[in-house]
């Protein structure tokens, strides 16, 4: 058994003294209690104790969707001219450049700056099926982001896509038949199974990138797992009249029509839903996730998230195309983009169930983990272990009332720095990053892996 103390502790919601962690040998959490129950037990002296000095301890963020390999358009694809622009002109000749050390090399790069950042769980969101030439690669890429995301320590969600249409000489990588995709993702839960760090989930494409057959297919794999499936839904304007000519109906109907929308779905980006079809969502208990930074990053649109939350719908928190990498970010970038929609302060936190600036929390945490079907983002017996502490003496996290909990959390989402307060990051009650230091992976190492499989993506659109 390893017992956590922290000067403070995010219990139900609230900031916390005098409470502690106790986790088991396989890394879940048996209880959150008091110290004082722990002395008069005896227990405090008979664990591996981790006294986390001057910290706020919480529950690790739950990144639920990422496209790792997307780390490499930065810097080279930041003025395109538009969201097809930089598909046709960047992301295509990215995806048809990498080999399997390069997703590696991207993937690991990724995944060390969220964890610097406090995430202890991804859900990577992976579409590269084929190899360069449009070959099958049978899970080879998928397995090297796995491999990635556990050198680095973080629990992965992969995300396995199901992407069958699309006549680009660019989309070569992604094509493959709907049985094939369910075949290579069955194939790669069960490689898996065995690690407690991973899990495997059917994410087709999007409406434009996944035929009828493979939404349905993927949507009865995830069924049959009683887990949940991902899609790109209504990230584009563009998106509401190309459903309309596939399906002859908005987005979220098409689904319905279908027979795949229930509590199992959840979209990514929504950012053109109809009232109506953010209404539906919310009768079927489906889940959505929003990237707002890459949203405003590629002129995408703005989600309506004050909406959804008022309407019960479990949103989550991604970074996407990793231009940032911090999901305590992409919470600010949602409550502030719906600032500005409604000329209004506070927004989330008065639309959502969950009262005051613990509902932007919970965002990053405990509605990630819903939605990627993981047993984490919460403080509490039985969940993962998996933590971030805060160190309560960083710059970024001064001023206000030091001891009142919604301070700080308002303090965590809007003026905290997480690559300068985060401490430590533990993951099944084992450190990753512990005083600031990875423990797994050495920084210099990252970032050269990264640089020698940087491809030349060149000034050719791959159309």
């Amino acid at each position: 058994m390893r017992l956590f103390t922290a000067e403070l502790i995010y219990v139900n919601g609230v900031f916390r003294r005098d409470y502690a962690v106790l986790v088991d040998g396989e890394g879940r959490i048996q209880k959150v209690v008091h110290r004082s129950e722990l002395i008069h037990d005896k227990e405090e002296t008979a664990h591996d104790l981790h006294n986390l000095d001057r910290c706020a301890l919480l529950p690790g963020c739950v990144n639920s969707h990422s496209h790792a390999f997307q780390v490499y358009l930065r810097g080279a694809a930041d003025q395109a001219a538009g969201f097809d622009d930089w598909v046709d002109r960047y992301l295509y000749p990215l995806a048809l450049a990498l080999d399997e050390e390069a997703i590696y090399a991207s993937a690991q790069l990724a995944f060390y700056q969220m964890m610097l950042a406090g995430t202890t769980t991804v859900g990577e969101f992976f579409y590269l099926a084929n190899d360069r030439d449009g070959r099958p690669a049978e899970n080879a890429g998928a397995r090297a982001v796995i491999r990635a995301a556990r050198d680095v320590g973080l629990r992965i969600v992969l995300l396995r896509s199901f992407y069958d249409q699309g006549a680009k000489s660019g989309q070569r990588r992604f094509r493959e038949k709907a049985q094939d995709a369910r075949r290579l993702t069955e194939m790669l839960a069960s490689e898996f199974a065995h690690d407690s760090g991973v899990s495997v989930l059917p994410a087709p494409h999007s409406l434009h990138g996944a035929s009828r057959e493979a939404i349905q297919a993927a949507a009865e794999l995830a069924a049959s797992w009683n887990a949940p499936f991902h899609i790109h839904l209504a990230e584009r304007r563009s998106d509401i009249d190309r459903a309309r000519d596939l399906h002859g109906c908005r987005p979220l109907e098409a689904l319905d029509r279908m027979g795949v929308l229930s509590a199992r779905t959840v979209v990514v980006h929504g950012c053109w839903l109809a009232a109506e079809e953010r209404a539906r969502l919310a009768e079927t208990s489906a889940g959505l996730v929003v990237s707002p930074v890459t949203n405003q990053y590629l002129g995408d649109g703005v989600t309506d998230v004050a909406d959804l939350l008022s309407r019960g719908v479990h949103v989550s928190l991604g970074t996407d195309a990793n231009v940032r990498s911090s999901l305590f970010g992409e919470a600010r970038a949602a409550e502030f983009l719906a600032r500005t929609g409604r000329l209004s302060m506070g927004v989330l936190s008065r639309a959502s169930r969950i009262p005051g600036p613990q509902a932007l929390l919970w965002m990053a945490t405990e509605a990630g983990a819903r939605n990627l079907g993981v047993s984490a983002g919460v403080l509490a017996p039985g969940q993962w272990a998996d933590m971030v502490a805060l160190d309560l003496t960083d710059p970024s996290l001064a001023g206000g009332e030091r001891g009142e909990s919604a301070a700080l959390v308002n303090r965590i989402v809007f003026s905290m720095v997480p690559e300068s307060a985060v401490r430590h990051v533990f993951v099944g009650g084992v450190p990753v990053l512990y005083d600031r230091e990875p423990v797994r992976v050495e920084r210099k190492q990252v970032v050269e892996a990264a640089r020698a499989h940087l491809p030349s993506l060149g000034a050719t659109s791959i159309r």
